[in-house]
C-alpha cells in the first residue's frame, strides 16, 4: 500500500509538473530567468534570499519561545542551524518529515528531554499550518468570489478548525484526562503510551496559553517574509504581480500542495500557474516564481548539509556520540 500511494505521488507529481513545462514552452522559461540580468534583477534575487532567511530567522524564534516555555534556554542561532539542518533533509529526503525527525533528534540531544524536545517540534509545526491556513482563508473568502471555486476554502476552514479544536481539547482538563484514558486502550508497540507523553506535554502549556499566542504570530512573521521574497522575485524577473496577490497566492498554493505529491512538486507549479494565470501572468512566468521557491530554500539548506556533518565530525572525533545516546 505505500509502495503504491509513492508511486502515485510520482505519477501526479512528475505528470503535472512535465505538463506545465511543456505548456509553458522550455524556452520561455529560459528567457524569464534570463531577465533577472537586467536592470536591478541580481539586487532584488540578493534581497529575496536575506528574506528566505530572516523567514526561517522567524522559526527559530518561534521554536525558542516554545522550548524556554519548556525551561529550556536554547539560543536563537542553535535553533537557526537546526532549522538550516533541518531543511536539508527536507530537501532531499522524499517527504518534509524527515526534516522534522532531524529537528527532533537535534533538540532532543540538546536538552535531554525526549518529551518536551519532541512536543515544541509537533506544536511549532501545527502552529505554522494553522497560521498559514489563516492567511489562506482570508485570501480565499476573496479568491473564492471571483473565481466561484469555494472547495480551496472549505478545506482551510476545516483544516484550522481542527487544529483549533485540537488544542482546546487539550487544555481543558476534562477533555484532556478523556483523551489520556482513550489512548490508554491502545498498547500495542506502546503507541497510547507515547501519544499521552506528547500530550502532557502540550498541555504543560494550560497555564501559559500566551505562549500559543506568541509562536502564532511569529508563524504569521515567518509566512509573510516568504510572501515579501515572491515579491523580491517578482521583481527581479519582472513579472507584473502586486504585493497583496501574493498575499493570496502564496497561502493558498500552500494548502493545494496537501494534496498527494512529492514534497508538493507539480501542485505547487499547478497553483502558481493557475492562480497568477487569473491576472494574466503566463505561464512561464509563474512557473519561474514557483521554481525559485523551491530552489531558494534548496540552496539555502545546503549550508544545514554542511553544518550537520560539520558536527557529526566533531561528535565523532570527540568518542562521544551524543545524538545517538538519546534514541
Amino acid at each position: 500500500m505505500r509502495v503504491a500511494r509513492n508511486i502515485l505521488k510520482i505519477v501526479i507529481s512528475a505528470g503535472l509538473l512535465g505538463y506545465l513545462i511543456y505548456k509553458a514552452e522550455p524556452v520561455r522559461v529560459v528567457a524569464v530567468f534570463g531577465k533577472v540580468q537586467s536592470h536591478n534583477g541580481l539586487v532584488y534575487l540578493f534581497i529575496a534570499f536575506l528574506t528566505m532567511l530572516v523567514a526561517v530567522w522567524f522559526l527559530a524564534l518561534r521554536w525558542q519561545v516554545l522550548l524556554r516555555g519548556y525551561r529550556f534556554n536554547l539560543g536563537t542561532g542553535q535553533l537557526f542551524g537546526f532549522y538550516l539542518i533541518g531543511m536539508f533533509f527536507n530537501n532531499f529526503l522524499p517527504s518534509s518529515i524527515g526534516g522534522d525527525v532531524m529537528r527532533i533528534y537535534k533538540v532532543i540531544a540538546a536538552t535531554n528531554h525526549r518529551a518536551s524536545g519532541f512536543a515544541s517540534v509537533v506544536i511549532e509545526r501545527i502552529m505554522g499550518i494553522a497560521a498559514t491556513l489563516f492567511l489562506a482563508i482570508l485570501a480565499l473568502v476573496y479568491v473564492s468570489q471571483q473565481f466561484h471555486d469555494e472547495r480551496l476554502l472549505y478545506t482551510a476552514l476545516v483544516l484550522f478548525f481542527l487544529i483549533i479544536v485540537f488544542f482546546v481539547s487539550l487544555m481543558r482538563d476534562r477533555t484532556f484526562r478523556l483523551i489520556l484514558r482513550l489512548f490508554d486502550k491502545f498498547t500495542i508497540f506502546e503507541i497510547g503510551q507515547k501519544f499521552n507523553k506528547l500530550f502532557e506535554a502540550i498541555h504543560y502549556f494550560q497555564s501559559r496559553r500566551r505562549i500559543f499566542i506568541f509562536v502564532f504570530l511569529l508563524s504569521l512573521a515567518s509566512q509573510s517574509s516568504i510572501v515579501l521574497m515572491n515579491f523580491f522575485l517578482i521583481k527581479a524577473f519582472e513579472i507584473p504581480v502586486s504585493l497583496g496577490y501574493l498575499f493570496m497566492v502564496v497561502p493558498v498554493t500552500f494548502v493545494m500542495t496537501m494534496l498527494p505529491s512529492i514534497n508538493g512538486l507539480g501542485i505547487r507549479d499547478l497553483g502558481f500557474v493557475s492562480l497568477l494565470g487569473q491576472i494574466g501572468v503566463t505561464t512561464a512566468e509563474a512557473l519561474t516564481l514557483s521554481f525559485m521557491n523551491v530552489i531558494i530554500p534548496t540552496i539555502i539548506s545546503i549550508a544545514g548539509g554542511i553544518l550537520f556533518m560539520v558536527q557529526k565530525s566533531n561528535v565523532n572525533a570527540g568518542g562521544d556520540n551524543a545524538l545517538e545516546s538519546d534514541f
